[in-house]
């Protein structure tokens, strides 16, 4: 936990430093501009805002089926166990633990263990092959899950691209120089926020290949990236929408 917050703080602390960063135009360094230039910076602004919204409603629908997968989380080895159990019906003899053991599937199923203990014997060299390549599925599609999360990353790209390739901002010539830029502002909040959600697109699909052999701990960790890539998102689009 504490390493989590100190790479939240972290994390934090260069956004400001690298919303700071972004150079602001002085009057005496002002490009030429036309009209053509000005009027491309407008569409594709406007897109990059369209663009965003929709990888925000992706990301969304992303983050919550991931959540619906990860509930739905299981070891595969109880699964083979489970088979195992239904082909030793003697177990059942009067122990209700063996309905416990042949249950619908979750993460803290305990089939395989039980299947252990009710002969340690002769099941053990069954047992340690079912536990020697441990993998997690989950019962919940997550095709469904993979899908919208190659969406969200391809418009995320899309949304970055509008607005990497726009025209530089120009400032009225009336603006008073003398009285500095202003830093804090929505530009600056909408900057602010793209490391966050930038790291977090980067990290997750390293987090979602780590969970077929970590399970709960990895799912549990690209939820937690994942919410907080939307968050840094929303803020990133709401600065400038409102």
């Amino acid at each position: 936990m504490r390493m989590q917050v100190a790479l939240f703080v972290t994390l934090f602390s260069f956004s400001i430093t690298f919303a700071e960063s972004v150079p602001f135009l002085q009057q005496d360094d002002k490009p030429q501009v036309s009209k053509a230039s000005l009027k491309k910076r407008r569409n594709l602004l406007e897109w990059h805002q369209i663009a965003g919204l929709t990888t925000l409603a992706l990301w969304l629908a992303t983050n919550l089926e991931g959540d619906k997968a990860s509930e739905s989380l299981y070891r595969k080895s109880d699964q083979y166990a489970q088979t195992l159990l239904l082909a030793n019906p003697q177990y059942a003899t009067n122990d209700p633990m063996y309905l416990v053991a042949i249950s619908p599937l979750t993460r803290n199923s305990i089939a395989a263990d039980y299947f252990l203990l009710k002969d340690p014997t002769n099941n053990a060299g069954l047992y340690l092959a079912l536990k020697a390549n441990e993998e997690w599925e989950t019962k919940h599609s997550a095709a469904t899950h993979k899908n919208l999360a190659m969406a969200t990353f391809g418009m995320y790209a899309i949304t970055a691209s509008l607005a990497f390739f726009s025209p530089s901002k120009i400032e009225p010539e009336t603006e008073n120089v003398d009285d500095g830029p202003r830093i804090y502002s929505p530009i600056f909040a909408h900057k602010a926020m793209i490391p966050i959600h930038l790291v977090s697109m980067l990290l997750l699909p390293g987090l979602g290949a780590r969970i077929e052999k970590e399970g709960p701990r990895a799912a549990h960790q690209m939820e937690q990236v994942g919410w907080t890539g939307f968050g840094a998102m929303s803020i990133a689009l709401l600065v400038i929408t409102f």
